[in-house]
């Protein structure tokens, strides 16, 4: 099915709404700088395939698997000693609750239900 022309305008305002905000705009500065580093980008690229394993499990409503726990715990305590990462994952942190704000007033105007959890 395709969009209609008038929803796809309106989703591309959208976008260009959340881009603008000083919330989005914060954490590209931020992920610019994180990426530039070739250890930062490997660490974080690592952090996040265990974060998924993580969120999988938890959605599948199952234990995670040790090593992923400890993978998960180890990067954590890795990244989290550098301020700039810290500062760059909640910004991220930040962007994702803006999206889930946005999507859960999306839904429930359309009358959906969608559990979208803001951390």
């Amino acid at each position: 099915m395709m969009i209609p022309a008038e929803v796809a305008q309106a989703a591309d305002a959208l976008l260009t709404a959340l881009r603008d905000t000083e919330t989005f705009q914060t954490y590209e500065e931020l992920k610019k700088s994180v990426m530039a580093d070739e250890v930062n980008r490997r660490l974080l690229d690592r952090f996040m395939r265990a974060q998924s394993a993580l969120q999988m499990a938890a959605m599948a409503g199952s234990d995670p698997r040790e090593e992923d726990t400890a993978e998960f715990e180890k990067l954590s305590t890795l990244l989290y000693q550098s301020p700039e990462v810290t500062d760059f994952l909640l910004a991220q942190m930040r962007v994702q609750q803006l999206v889930a704000q946005t999507m859960s007033r999306i839904t429930g105007e359309a009358g959906i239900s969608i559990d979208i959890r803001e951390a």
